[in-house]
C-alpha cells in the first residue's frame, strides 16, 4: 500500500521520466521477473516487475542507481544518469540482462553482452522533421569521428549501446525527411555520459525554440550623425548576431539601413546604403554565409521617432537587423 502511494507521489514529479522494461537471462534471451529497488542518496524504494514480467516506474532526477534482482541470478547495480530533459514524463524502454549465478562471471566483460554505458533517447518531434543527435568525443581518447543518431518518424526511441563514458558535445540539427543531412545544427551543449543508463530527452519544439524569442527579435545598431562607421557597441551586438547565424544556417538576417531626415534626402539615402553594406561587410567578415544575408535601404522614409528633437534623430539614425527561418537546404559543402 506505501509502495503504491509512494508510486503515485512519483508520478506526479515535475522532474521525472517514465522508464518501463523487462529483465532477460542473457543465456536464452527468456524474459525474467525480476524486482526494482530505486537507489536514492538517502533512501531505496522496492519495485516488483507485474505478471507480465514487466516494470514501469518514474524515475526521479535525484535517482542515483538502479537495481535489479531476479532469484537465481546475479544482482546488477546500474547508475542512472539523465542528461538533459527538455519535456517531463518522457518515456524509455530499457532492457537488463542477468546472469545465472552458476555462469562464469568474466561473461560480464563482454560489452556486447553488458554494455558498459548505454544512452537512451527520446525524441518528441513532429512527423514533418527528423532530428539528428550527434555525440562528439571530447576527451584524449583519440575516438573516429561520431556518426550522427538520427530520429526518423518511425524511430522516435533509440536505444545507443557501446558509448564510453566520458566527455561530449552533444550536437542537434534537422534532417529533411527522407533526405540528405542538413547543415543545421541548432543546438550544442557539453555533456557527460556516465557508466550505465544515460537518458537523453529532446522536444523539437524546445530545441528549436528555446530562446528564439529573443534571438529572433530585432536587433538595431544606432550611427553617428553623418557616419557609417560602427560604434563599439554596435559590434558587440553585432558579434552576438554573427555567432547566430554561423552556428544556425536555417536563419537568414535582413539589414536595412536608416537615416535621420538631415540634410539631402538623396544623400541621405546613399547613407543608408552605406549603413547597410558596412553591416554586411562586417557579417561576411566574421563568417556569416553570404546567402543568409539580405539587405536595403530606406534614407529618412522609415523613422521609428519623430525628427523633432535631437534624440528623436539619433533613434532614426539607424540599422535593423531582423532574423527569420527559412527553408533547410542540402548543403553540398557537407
Amino acid at each position: 500500500m506505501l509502495t503504491a502511494l509512494i508510486l503515485s507521489l512519483l508520478s506526479l514529479a515535475p522532474d521525472s521520466i517514465r522508464v518501463t522494461g523487462n529483465c532477460y537471462n542473457v543465456a536464452d534471451q527468456t524474459s525474467l521477473k525480476c524486482n526494482m529497488t530505486l537507489v536514492f542518496s538517502t533512501t531505496e524504494l522496492k519495485i516488483s516487475a507485474d505478471k507480465s514480467e514487466k516494470f514501469a516506474v518514474q524515475i526521479l532526477d535525484s535517482t542515483r542507481y538502479l537495481i535489479f534482482e531476479s532469484a537465481g541470478f546475479e544482482t546488477r547495480t546500474i547508475g542512472v544518469n539523465r542528461i538533459r530533459s527538455d519535456h517531463d514524463n518522457a518515456a524509455f524502454a530499457i532492457k537488463v540482462p542477468m546472469l545465472k549465478n552458476c555462469m562464469d562471471p568474466a561473461i560480464k566483460e563482454d560489452e556486447i553482452l553488458f554494455p558498459k554505458s548505454q544512452l537512451f533517447i527520446n525524441v518528441d518531434a513532429p512527423d514533418s522533421v527528423d532530428l539528428s543527435v550527434v555525440l562528439m568525443d571530447e576527451s584524449k581518447r583519440n575516438i573516429p569521428e561520431s556518426r550522427p543518431i538520427i530520429s526518423s518518424v518511425e524511430n522516435r526511441f533509440i536505444a545507443a549501446d557501446y558509448m564510453l563514458p566520458g566527455p561530449y558535445s552533444l550536437k542537434i540539427g534537422l534532417f529533411e525527411v527522407g533526405g540528405k543531412a542538413v547543415a543545421n545544427e541548432i543546438s550544442r551543449e557539453a555533456v557527460v555520459l556516465n557508466g550505465g543508463f544515460n537518458f537523453l530527452s529532446l522536444k523539437y519544439e524546445t530545441v528549436e525554440t528555446r530562446g528564439d524569442i529573443a534571438i529572433l527579435k530585432p536587433k538595431t545598431l544606432y550611427f553617428d550623425q553623418s557616419s557609417y562607421a560602427l560604434r563599439k557597441d554596435s559590434k558587440v551586438l553585432l558579434d552576438s548576431v554573427c555567432a547566430v547565424l554561423v552556428r544556425r544556417h536555417n536563419l537568414t538576417a535582413r539589414v536595412t539601413g536608416h537615416t535621420d531626415n538631415v540634410g539631402r534626402a538623396n544623400l541621405n539615402l546613399i547613407l543608408s546604403e552605406y549603413r547597410a553594406r558596412v553591416v554586411l561587410t562586417y557579417m561576411n567578415n566574421h563568417g556569416v554565409r553570404p546567402g543568409q544575408i539580405h539587405i536595403s535601404w530606406k534614407g529618412s522614409n522609415a523613422p521609428v521617432a519623430m525628427n523633432n528633437t535631437e534624440e528623436n534623430k539619433s533613434r532614426n539614425r539607424r540599422v535593423e537587423i531582423h532574423l527569420a527561418q527559412q527553408a533547410a537546404i542540402v548543403d553540398p559543402e557537407h
